[in-house]
Formats: structure tokens, C-alpha cells, sequence
């Protein structure tokens, strides 16, 4: 198809996300992707450093899922996740409770993050009510979290720029503060309980004033996503678990984006040696190859709709849960995954030495870089709302470039597919570099 045409419908007819669409310009059109590299239509070859929204880790067309999903496709495409079952969504269930060592042995599917966490929420909020205990309604929040745009993910994150306009119909939630801590600072352990002092005593007032009412707690562990890569001690995850146990307010651990890897474990709350009550997956569960998300529940939980009153029924569901095709992806991903381990330490390491050479060239434009296991971010002295045209003109530099990057208010951050290699990762960072001194010298 001609890219004039492409072009005119596109005008014509596309609404995307995140986007507005009057000053956009043109979009790229990308033919076919392999390995890290995204082809356009033009005869381009763009690295895609920022993982497609973070969901890509194996690298575009792998092959191992692209023969899961044709396999699958050949067999079952799909079938109603009710009163029937299939084989991968049960080997796919067992291997994702596994990973948990068996603290989170009940697993319910739905498609992306914010369905993931909203089937979170519900869970928290029927469980209390299932007991009779109906007085625990309410949702507690860490203070600059994201997760998702549903009406109910909007009302339990950070209420962010673009989320602001929404609040008449967004839920209302108690947010526990969330200290800012410099990334010199986090790397110090022994600090760490000086460091979290007064934001746990706040943390500890307000549990203990609200937990009669309070169901949960919903927060993005050690690492914060979309509030610009902000990073959290362990020691920090650590406590909050232990009040919320304490209250006996369950804790729902969002890993949508942390999940898999993404901070150098498998999930993120493991580097703090906890499991929440509630863990969310999404993004990288299929490698970035499918749309599907899990909820994974403990026991406990699982017994409280476990009944012969069918109003204690979990009453939620979406047409393609446990799509088998979606099921076969993620478990040939996580196969693949679970023997990166020197993969994953190679990246991490040329994140450091990439982070350094940014801080050299740009010393007097950045706060500070922070880098946690595949996820590098700088985080610039000049201030770019979300709302402001600093990511757009980045994004346009780093594409001009041939590397694509979209940043986080004044964070520009880089989260590549694992398997990049060194070469690979060091133009990344050139075009990084590059890019931000021709935007910020544009101003």
C-alpha cells in the first residue's frame, strides 16, 4: 500500500494514544521489526530503545514466539475462559505461581495493566466484604504511583497532569507521602532507615488511623514508572509490607511495568524479600508479542470467594481471558527469560557505563542519572511538563537519529529489549546525548 494512502487514512480516521493528533505530525510507518530494530517504510532501521511502551524484552520477531504462537494458532485461537479450560492457560497458571515459590498459588487473567489492577482492586475490596466485614472500602495510595488510565487505576494513582482533568469521577483515596531520595543517597543501605524515617512515621499514622476502613495499599515497588523512574530502597517496600500486615490491609504490589526482569530480578519485590497479597503482570508477560495481564492472589484471598454463596462470586471478566494463544507466548517468554541471567547483568552494566558518559557530556543539564537493573533514566535541570513540547522535540531528535526515545516529563529514560548489544546500547547513548543538547540549545 502506496504511503500516501497510508498516510491519508491514517489523517482520516486514526485517534492514538497520548497524542494530540492536530500537532502530531506524520507518524513513522513501520514495515517489520527484528531484534531491536524497528524497519520503516522509507528504508530506515530505528532502534527501539525504549522497548515499544516497555512490553518488548526478547527483541521484535523472535523467533522461539513466533513458533509458540503459530503453533497455538493451529490448535486453539481461543475459547470462553468459563466452564471450559485449556492447556496453556494452566501450565501458564502454575508457572507464574511457581515464580512466586508458591506465595501467590491463584492466578486471573485479563488483557493489559490497568484491567490487571483494577481486578486488584475488586478483589481487595469483595474480599473484606465477603467476610462481612464491609466497612473496609477504601483504597490507600504511595504518593506519585501510575497505574493505568481506567477510571478506577486513574482514582489509586498519582492523579499525574494528564490524569487531573478526570477527578469528578474519580474515586477518592488516601495518599501516604513518598519521599524523594537522591539516587547517591539510595546507594547506601545503611542510610536507608534515616532516610525513610519520617515518611514511614506518616505512613504508620495514617494506616493506623484508617486501617478499619482501608482494603489495601497499591504501589509500584521500588521503582515508580510513569512519575519519571523514581526509585525506592528495599528497606522502604520492606516496612510498608510489615504495617499493612500489621493492619491487616492487604498490599497489592503493581509490577506491570517491573515485573520480569525489568529491575534485575524476576519481580521487583523480591529484591526487597517480600510477597504482597495482590501482584499484578502485564507488558513483558508475552515479551510484548500479546495483549494479556495476570492477577496473581494469595490462598487466603482465593478462600474468601470460595463458597457456596454465589454472591461471594468473583463477578468480573473479559472476553478474551486466557486467550490460549497469549498463554503459549508467555510461557515459551518466560523459558527464554529465565535463562538471560547473563544477559541481564551485561545490560545492566552498560547502562553504568553509558550513564557515565552522560554525565560528563552533560553535566551542567542534568539533576541526576539513575539506573535500576534494564532501566536507565536522566533526569533533566530543566523542567518539561507532560503538557510542554520538550518530549516531542526529543522524540523527533532521537528518531531523526535513528533511535527511538520518549520522555518522562524532564526524565528521559531508557528501557531497551534485553538482548541489545554493546554496540547497539553505545549509539543509544550518542543519540541520547545528542539529542538533548539540540533540544535544550532549540529553547
Amino acid at each position: 500500500m502506496e504511503t500516501e494512502k497510508i498516510l491519508k487514512w491514517h489523517n482520516e480516521h486514526a485517534w492514538q494514544p497520548f497524542t494530540q493528533m492536530k500537532l502530531a505530525g506524520d507518524p513513522l510507518i513501520v514495515e517489520r521489526a527484528q531484534g531491536v530494530y524497528l524497519y520503516t517504510n522509507d528504508g530506515r532501521a530505528i532502534i527501539d530503545a525504549i522497548g515499544s511502551w516497555w512490553v518488548n524484552i526478547h527483541g521484535h520477531a523472535r523467533a522461539e514466539l513466533v513458533e509458540a504462537a503459530a503453533s497455538q494458532l493451529g490448535k486453539l485461537e481461543h475459547v470462553m475462559y468459563a466452564a471450559f479450560t485449556h492447556e496453556p492457560a494452566v501450565l501458564l497458571s502454575r508457572k507464574l505461581a511457581g515464580l512466586t515459590g508458591m506465595a501467590l498459588p491463584r492466578v486471573f487473567f485479563s488483557d493489559n495493566g490497568s484491567t490487571a489492577v483494577e481486578v486488584a482492586l475488586k478483589m481487595a475490596f469483595q474480599y473484606f466484604h465477603n467476610q462481612g466485614r464491609k466497612g473496609k472500602t477504601e483504597i490507600l495510595t504511595l504518593a506519585g504511583g501510575y497505574h493505568g488510565d481506567t477510571a478506577g487505576t486513574m482514582s489509586v494513582g498519582g492523579r499525574l497532569e494528564f490524569h487531573k482533568l478526570y477527578e469528578p469521577f474519580l474515586f477518592p483515596v488516601t495518599t501516604i507521602p513518598c519521599p524523594q531520595i537522591s539516587y547517591k543517597d539510595l546507594q547506601n543501605p545503611e542510610c536507608h532507615p534515616e532516610l525513610y524515617r519520617n515518611a514511614l512515621a506518616q505512613a504508620g499514622e495514617i494506616i493506623a488511623a484508617r486501617h478499619e476502613r482501608s482494603a489495601a495499599l497499591i504501589l509500584e515497588p521500588i521503582l515508580q514508572g510513569a512519575a519519571g523512574m523514581v526509585m525506592h530502597a528495599p528497606y522502604f517496600l520492606r516496612e510498608l509490607r510489615k504495617l499493612c500486615t500489621e493492619f491487616d490491609i492487604l498490599l497489592i504490589a503493581d509490577e506491570v511495568f517491573t515485573g520480569f526482569g525489568r529491575t534485575g530480578s524476576m519481580f521487583a519485590c523480591e529484591k526487597a524479600g517480600i510477597w504482597p497479597d495482590l501482584l499484578c503482570l502485564s507488558k513483558a508477560l508475552t515479551g510484548g508479542f500479546f495483549p494479556l495481564a495476570a492477577t496473581l492472589a494469595t490462598e487466603q484471598i482465593y478462600q474468601a470467594f470460595y463458597s457456596d454463596n454465589r454472591m461471594h462470586t468473583f463477578f468480573h471478566g473479559h472476553s478474551m481471558t486466557a486467550n490460549p494463544v497469549g498463554c503459549a507466548i508467555a510461557l515459551r517468554s518466560l523459558e527464554l527469560l529465565e535463562k538471560m541471567d547473563t544477559t541481564l547483568k551485561n545490560l545492566e552494566l552498560g547502562h553504568r557505563e553509558g550513564l557515565l558518559r552522560v554525565e560528563e557530556a552533560l553535566a551542567d543539564h542534568i539533576v541526576e542519572t539513575r539506573q535500576c537493573g534494564t532501566v536507565a533514566a536522566v533526569e533533566l535541570r530543566e523542567q518539561h511538563a507532560y503538557s510542554g513540547d520538550f518530549a516531542p522535540r526529543m522524540i523527533q531528535a532521537s528518531l531523526g537519529r535513528g533511535v527511538s526515545l520518549r520522555p518522562l516529563g524532564n526524565v528521559v529514560y531508557l528501557t531497551p529489549p534485553y538482548i541489545i548489544n554493546p554496540g547497539e546500547l553505545e549509539r543509544v547513548y550518542d543519540v541520547l546525548v545528542d539529542s538533548i543538547r539540540e533540544v535544550i540549545q532549540e529553547k
